[in-house]
């Protein structure tokens, strides 16, 4: 199911857009559902709860809050959404790149650019993600997934242990869990997940990684790990 959300705080220019979405999945016959909101602030609390979506239209322009504002908040939230900004102006197009949106169009909409977005994002939506991408400030980041030794929650913040060095993403643990793939990130520790393709060997109440760092496991789950990197298989 790909999973749209929009948000604009103009009625009109929302029901267009709704229609033009549906006109568009509806050609490419795929599988669709939408949500609308006309409040910036009731959009952010339901992305921020439901990481299920896969891409959102958004005017940059809303009483309150603006398009960037918004979007920057769900950046500082860790999210990777996919952006298409909507608006009348190009006066923002700059701080929307900044921001890593996907398109940024001007109304009246050509259905050909917002098709060739929404098509890119039900793309990325299906391929299977090999980073994990976050935001720390004004900086971007893309940690290849194969670069991750371990991460370890401290506080509000999770630190990502990689390849070239650690890394503080501003993110709650279990958001930053979401984004990793199951099959090789195991949650070992209420703070610590490890990647079990890094994993030399597991002894009591511990795994030790490659570059011999011990990443500790609680002692209720540690039957348990022993027996999932048993039979761990690294991907080819």
């Amino acid at each position: 199911m790909f999973k749209v959300a929009i948000c604009d705080d103009e009625a009109t220019s929302l029901q267009i857009n709704e229609a033009l979405t549906e006109e568009i999945l509806d050609e490419e016959n795929i599988d669709y559902e939408i949500e609308c909101f006309s409040d910036m602030q009731d959009m952010i609390a339901a992305l921020k709860d439901d990481t299920s979506y896969n891409v959102l239209l958004c005017d940059i322009l809303a009483v309150g809050m603006n398009g960037i504002e918004a979007t920057t908040r769900l950046r500082e939230l860790g999210g990777r959404l996919p952006i298409i900004f909507i608006s009348s102006t190009a006066d923002y197009a700059l701080d929307g790149y900044k921001v890593n949106a996907l398109r940024y169009l001007k109304k009246p909409v050509d259905v050909n650019q917002l098709k060739e977005g929404l098509i890119e994002a039900y793309n990325m939506s299906i391929k299977t993600p090999e980073d994990l991408r976050f935001q720390v400030g004004d900086k971007m980041y893309r940690i290849p997934f194969d670069d991750i030794e371990y991460l370890e929650s401290q506080g509000r913040d999770t630190y990502i242990y990689a390849v070239k060095g650690e890394v503080c993403a501003h993110m709650k643990f279990s958001d930053v869990e979401a984004m990793l793939p199951k099959s090789r990130f195991l949650r070992c520790h209420r703070s610590y997940i490890v990647n079990l393709s890094k994993v030399a060997d597991v002894a009591r109440y511990r795994f030790m990684t490659v570059t011999g760092v011990e990443v500790p496991i609680s002692q209720v789950q540690y039957t348990d790990m022993k027996r999932v990197f048993a039979s761990y298989q690294p991907e080819n």
